[in-house]
C-alpha cells in the first residue's frame, strides 16, 4: 500500500520521508515488509488516507499472517500459473490449458515472482495474486499478456491500442499485441 500510494503521488523516497517526518531507512524497511510500530499508525494512516485503526488492523493481520489474511482468503484457492523464462526482463510464459485453447488465465490466479525486476515492491520469493476483474491504472503492478502465451511483469506506464508500456528493472519497455493486462492485487512472501 505504501509503494502504491508513493507511486500514485509521484514521490521519491526522500520526498515521502520529508513530507511525513519518517526516517528514510524506516520507510525502506516498511516497503520491504517490516511492520511499523504503533506510534507510527496515525502518520501512516494520514499518508495512505485511511484511519489509524485500519492501519492497526492491517499490521495485526500481517503479523499473524500465515497466508490467511482477509484478502488472501478471497484469493487463496486460486491456481498458480506461468513460469519465469527471462528473469532480467520479467518475462513469463503461460502454457496452453483448457484443451489447448487458452493461454491467458480467466478469473483470479497467482504467479510466483522469481525475478528482481519489481524490487522493492515485489521481492523474489513473493506469491502475487492477479485479478483480471480489476481495471488497470497507470502505476499498478501488472501482468501484461501478449500473443503466444508470453507475459511481462511490471508497473504500468501507459496502455493504448494493443500497446502497453511498463517499467521494470529500472527501465521501460513497450509490449505489442497486448491481449490482456491483469492487475496484481495482493502479494505475500512465501517460505522456501
Amino acid at each position: 500500500m505504501l509503494v502504491n500510494e508513493q507511486t500514485k503521488q509521484g514521490l521519491t523516497d526522500r520526498e515521502v520521508t520529508a513530507r511525513t517526518g519518517w526516517l528514510q531507512q524506516t520507510f525502506s524497511r516498511w516497503k520491504m515488509g517490516s511492520l511499523p510500530r504503533q506510534h507510527m499508525f496515525a502518520s501512516i494512516g494520514s499518508f495512505l488516507g485511511i484511519s489509524s485503526e485500519a492501519v492497526a488492523e492491517l499490521v495485526e493481520e500481517a503479523s499473524a499472517s500465515t497466508g490467511n489474511t482477509k484478502l488472501a482468503a478471497a484469493y487463496g484457492g486460486v491456481k498458480i500459473y506461468g513460469r519465469v523464462t527471462d528473469r532480467k526482463a520479467g518475462k513469463y510464459v503461460f502454457e496452453a490449458f483448457n484443451q489447448g485453447r487458452k493461454r491467458i488465465p480467466e478469473g483470479r490466479y497467482a504467479i510466483l515472482v522469481d525475478t528482481k525486476v519489481m524490487e522493492p515492491a515485489l521481492l523474489v520469493g513473493t506469491k502475487a495474486w492477479v485479478d483480471p476483474a480489476v481495471w488497470p491504472s497507470v502505476g499498478n503492478e501488472v501482468m501484461v499478456h501478449a500473443k503466444g502465451g508470453v507475459a511481462w511483469l511490471g508497473r504500468l506506464v501507459s496502455l493504448a491500442d494493443a500497446l502497453a508500456t511498463i517499467e521494470a528493472g529500472g527501465g521501460q519497455m513497450t509490449i505489442r499485441d497486448v491481449e490482456a493486462v491483469h492487475v496484481i492485487v495482493l502479494s505475500e512472501r512465501v517460505a522456501k
